[in-house]
């Protein structure tokens, strides 16, 4: 039975000329494998964050799950639960059969539109991409009991010295950037309650054989300060993001609307 407040949305077409990079294979020109290096480490943060809060759950949903290799190695780890991807992008689902022996179950189609309810919804680096990010997170709000984000921090000290905000919009799409407070404050804002969060280290773990020698040379750097102080580091050097469990808020309204 649909959540309250998931009935109460009403569709409004994803026009924007932003979301044609996930249809018009230019996402994919951009990222060949769609992230896949890098869906093990993520997994994996995943799964901590649920285990050290022993989160109950039976069901879930990773939305915007592009390649597919999170609940691809999600349904290995915790087999007989059933774990759905849902991605609107041709190019996306084309990477999934890859995933078919771990029990996965993707849906080609918008998971707005559904009015399905999960223990637990997943979007890892997705609202960053997504024009109205305040609106499509209401929007998701009432699809989960709980909600797990992973948020990239790209406004860093380094980061506005050399630009690399503009590197993040061009190659991976981002539209937004965070800090941990603002990528914090923006759940709150949209009716959540931060369980927990941790810092992922992004730089360090992401499909290290391809990056810049630069952020090779920095790692050892970030690592040292991300032992002793990870916000310092977070906020001085980046290479880092966010993990956030999240539980929708009793007291936050209804979405009255889809997102553009």
């Amino acid at each position: 039975m649909p959540a309250k407040g998931v009935d109460d949305a009403r569709p409004i077409a994803v026009t924007d000329a932003a979301a044609d990079v996930y249809s018009d294979s230019q996402y994919l020109a951009n990222n060949p494998d769609w992230h896949l290096a890098d869906t093990a480490w993520k997994a994996r943060e995943i799964a901590n964050i649920l285990e050290r809060n022993k989160v109950v759950w039976r069901d879930a949903v990773e939305v915007g799950c592009g390649s597919g290799g999170i609940v691809g190695k999600l349904a290995a780890r915790y087999p007989g639960r059933p774990i759905h991807g849902y991605d609107i992008s041709d190019d996306a689902a084309k990477l999934w059969p890859m995933q078919e022996a771990s029990g996965a179950i993707f849906h080609h189609e918008d998971f707005l539109a559904t009015k399905s309810v999960h223990d637990l919804v997943m979007l890892i680096d997705v609202f960053e991409h997504v024009e109205d990010y305040m609106g499509f997170l209401r929007a998701l709000r009432p699809h989960g009991r709980y909600h797990v984000f992973h948020i990239p921090l790209d406004l860093h000290v380094q980061g506005l010295v050399r630009r690399a905000y503009m590197h993040a919009r061009q190659k991976v799409g981002h539209l937004h950037y965070f800090t941990r407070e603002s990528a914090l404050a923006t759940l709150e804002d949209t009716g959540y309650t931060v369980v927990d969060w941790h810092f992922t280290d992004v730089a360090g773990e992401a499909n290290v054989s391809t990056r810049a020698l630069r952020t090779k040379l920095l790692n050892p750097v970030r690592k040292l300060i991300g032992s002793v102080a990870p916000g310092a580091g977070a906020l001085l050097l980046g290479g880092f993001s966010l993990m956030v469990l999240c539980r929708p808020r009793d007291d936050a309204p209804a979405p009255t609307s889809r997102p553009t």
